[in-house]
């Protein structure tokens, strides 16, 4: 196991220095950004903790656990990380995915939000439509256009210019202060009460039974779900028995760094598909971009281990001896969290991709960990 955690992460490093060396384009990749000078094309931007004091004349794709933008946008902005907050204006369309998500610039066109939180500031203007999958949706700004989605909550207090047409799982609450220009179409367990006035056009509610949402979920996916279950008891098991230490020192590092943990782990699925492609190009790569991808396969499930360890970290006590048997006991528990997170509706897809890009977060940081400490006795 170990040998294949080494050989993947040696071949990410290997792609992630193909990506960075190829083609005029401007990329940076490194724990900390802080870009405080304009420029003046497209730009790729990867890091644990990314700060966008400058202005962007092109294209902006950035991912990192945290992520501020202070700087305007040109042209499209599409960003991903743990924490994103949008502070200049983005002059195009918006592409946005994170665990929290706050806009409060304005933007030129269309906003595509997914988020555990997503937040239209008071104050920031949509020139076009917004089309969320989020938690909790708030919207305190104007939306020029529609609003279309599904969430668990939505909280209207600004100004929508046309149409609302969401599902909601919990509730909608929209303030006397709201304003809705077109209808508003919603499908809830429950109907809202809607204050008069606000909407100008008609209020057309459509209600579900809980049961309803379930209907799509068969009983092949549910023996899906139990086979994937089983197989990582199986793959924890294996961790405890032949490295507890690992599993510890992984829960303890991901606790003291969650959301660099985040954002090294998006970093490194990015930079290993991109030089994964880059590899295939070159035709005489193609078999090495083949195992990376399968590695990439294979890092999907160890991953869940990395982040149960996490998750078994606020159950055990890490500081303390802690025997085989409960180790095992509080990652079989974690492990049912995790996978009981991801058959929520709506969002748990996107819990998911996050705790995914954690794990993989976990790995690269103990990998890096354990050659720092190899390097410190000389043995490499």
């Amino acid at each position: 196991m170990k040998k294949i955690l080494s050989i993947f992460l040696s071949v990410i490093v290997l792609t992630f220095l193909t990506t960075t060396t190829a083609g005029a384009l401007t990329i940076e990749a490194a724990e900390n950004i802080v870009i405080t000078e304009s420029i003046l094309d497209d730009a790729y931007i990867f890091g644990g903790n990314a700060n966008i004091e400058a202005d962007i004349f092109g294209d902006l794709y950035i991912a990192g656990g945290i992520v501020v933008i202070n700087g305007n946008i040109e042209e499209d902005l599409v960003v991903a990380g743990g924490r994103v907050t949008v502070m200049g204006e983005v002059r195009g369309d918006l592409r946005v995915a994170g665990g929290e998500v706050s806009i409060y610039g304005n933007v030129g066109d269309d906003i595509v939000a997914a988020g555990g939180m997503v937040t239209i500031g008071n104050g920031s203007v949509v020139g076009g439509t917004l089309l969320a999958g989020s938690g909790i949706l708030t919207i305190n700004g104007t939306i020029t256009e529609d609003v279309r989605g599904g969430m668990g909550m939505l909280l209207l207090n600004g100004i929508v210019g046309r149409d609302v047409i969401v599902t909601i799982e919990d509730t909608i609450n929209i303030s006397e202060k709201a304003e809705i220009k077109g209808d508003l179409n919603y499908s809830a367990i429950i109907e809202a009460s809607i204050p008069e006035d606000v909407v100008k056009g008609e209020i057309l509610f459509n209600k579900f039974e809980k049961k309803e949402i379930l209907k799509d979920v068969t009983l092949v996916f549910f023996i899906f779900k139990l086979i994937s279950l089983l197989a990582a008891v199986l793959l924890a098991l294996i961790f405890v028995l032949f490295m507890p230490m690992t599993v510890i020192r992984s829960g303890t590092l991901a606790r003291q760094n969650i959301l660099r943990s985040f954002g090294i782990g998006l970093l490194t699925i990015i930079s290993t598909f991109i030089g994964s492609i880059l590899l295939m190009v070159t035709v005489i790569g193609i078999p090495l971009a083949l195992i990376v991808l399968a590695l990439l396969l294979i890092a999907f499930y160890v991953s869940k281990i990395f982040v149960s360890a996490w998750l078994a970290s606020y159950i055990l006590d890490f500081k303390k001896k802690v025997s085989k048997s409960k180790l095992f006991g509080g990652l079989l528990l974690a492990l049912l969290i995790y996978y009981l997170v991801g058959i929520i509706p709506f969002i748990g897809w996107l819990l998911n991709i996050i705790l995914f890009l954690i794990g993989i977060g976990i790995i690269v940081l103990i990998k890096k960990e354990n050659y720092l400490f190899m390097k410190s006795k000389k043995k490499v």
